[in-house]
C-alpha cells in the first residue's frame, strides 16, 4: 500500500498502525533521512506537482490501496500563499489520480479530506450530516473540497474506487506547533524546561471544534479503505466539541508550574468558524468505527511527547 504525505502528522501515525502487518511505500517533499518510521528503501522524496514522478513511483509500486495524506493543511499558511496550496492540493490530487488509471488492477484510494470544506454552519445544524452542503470559507478549505468533488467525479467518470473522508479537528503526539493543541503544549513544555516566561501566548479562545486522536483517525482510514463504501463521503470525528479555552485549561492542568496566558492577536485567523462538530453515525455503520481514546489522554500524550522532543534537542546541543 502507498502512502502520499507519509512525512506528515497522519502519515507518520498511519505507518505506525500499519507497518507490522503491510508492506508500505510513501512519498513526501522531505528528505529520506527524516522518514525513519519507513524503510528506506520504500521511501521517495519528490514533489507531488511532479506528474511524471508520481506516476512512474505508483506504476513501479502498484499499490492495492492508496491513501492520499499529502497536502498544505495550514489554514492560517493557506491565506498567505493560496496558490501554492491550491496547486499541491488540487492538481497533486490530479496527478496521483492519473497515476492510479495508468495501473491495470485499480487500487482502493482514500482521500484524506476536511471538516473545513463544510463552512459556517449554524448551530440548528450540528452535528453537521455527509450531507450539508460544502461551504468554504478559507483557500485551505475550498482546496479540500475541491479534493472531495474530484473524488467523486474520478469514482463516477472513470470508476475509480475512492472514499472520501472529511476528518475533523485531530491531533496528538507528533503535532507541529502550527495547531492550537500542539501550540498549547509546546509552549507549557518549554515553560516547564525554563525556555520562556510562565505566560502562554493564544489566539480566539472561543472557537469550538470537533476533536479526535490522530491514532484514532488513521484507524478509521484504515478500517474505510478495507470496507468502507467507494464513491461514498465519511466524517471521522468525535461528536463533541471543546473550545480552545477548554483545551488550554485541560493543559494547564497537566501543567508542572503555574502558568498565565495573554491575548496575541497575531494569532487569530481572517476567518474562524465560531462552532464545528460531527455526526459519525455513517461510519459508525458502515465500517463499524467510533473513537476510542479519550481527550485527556490525547492531551497528555501530546504534552508528554514534546517533553521529550525539547529533552532530546537539550542533548543534541549540549
Amino acid at each position: 500500500m502507498l502512502i502520499t504525505g507519509v512525512a506528515g502528522f497522519a502519515g507518520y501515525h498511519l505507518v505506525n498502525l500499519l507497518r507490522h502487518e503491510h508492506e508500505l511505500f510513501g512519498f513526501d517533499h522531505k528528505l529520506k533521512a527524516d522518514i525513519q518510521y519507513l524503510e528506506p528503501a520504500n521511501y521517495r522524496q519528490m514533489n507531488i506537482n511532479d506528474k511524471q514522478a508520481v506516476v512512474d513511483f505508483v506504476k513501479a509500486v502498484k499499490p492495492q490501496y492508496i491513501f492520499h495524506l499529502a497536502a498544505l493543511s495550514s489554514v492560517p499558511q493557506s491565506w498567505a500563499v493560496p496558490e501554492t496550496t491550491y496547486r499541491v492540493n488540487i492538481f497533486g490530487e490530479l496527478n496521483l489520480f492519473a497515476a492510479a488509471l495508468e495501473l491495470e488492477a485499480k487500487p482502493k484510494i482514500l482521500v484524506a479530506c476536511s471538516s473545513q470544506e463544510y463552512g459556517k454552519v449554524d448551530q440548528a445544524d450540528m452535528p453537521i450530516k455527509e450531507e450539508y452542503p460544502l461551504l468554504p470559507d478559507n483557500p485551505y478549505a475550498a482546496s479540500k473540497a475541491c479534493q472531495d468533488i474530484l473524488g467523486l467525479q474520478y469514482y463516477l467518470g472513470y470508476r475509480l474506487p475512492i472514499i472520501r473522508s472529511r476528518s475533523f479537528n485531530h491531533t496528538g503526539p507528533a503535532q507541529t506547533e502550527a495547531f492550537v493543541c500542539s501550540d498549547f503544549a509546546k509552549q507549557i513544555a518549554e515553560i516547564e524546561a525554563g525556555r520562556r516566561e510562565p505566560r502562554i501566548m493564544v489566539g480566539n479562545l472561543e472557537a469550538k471544534r470537533d476533536f479526535s486522536d490522530v491514532r484514532d483517525v488513521v484507524r478509521a482510514y484504515w478500517m474505510l479503505a478495507e470496507t468502507g463504501v467507494a464513491g461514498e463521503a465519511y466524517n471521522v470525528c468525535s461528536g463533541t466539541a471543546y473550545s480552545a479555552g477548554e483545551i488550554l485549561e485541560r493543559l494547564l492542568a497537566l501543567s508542572r508550574k503555574k502558568i498565565t496566558f495573554a491575548v496575541d492577536p497575531a494569532k487569530n485567523r481572517p476567518s474562524d468558524i465560531p462552532i464545528l462538530v460531527g455526526d459519525n453515525r455513517k461510519i459508525k455503520s458502515d465500517v463499524g468505527w467510533q473513537p476510542e481514546i479519550p481527550i485527556d489522554k490525547t492531551l497528555a500524550d501530546l504534552l508528554d511527547w514534546w517533553r521529550e522532543k525539547l529533552k532530546k534537542n537539550e542533548s543534541v546541543e549540549d
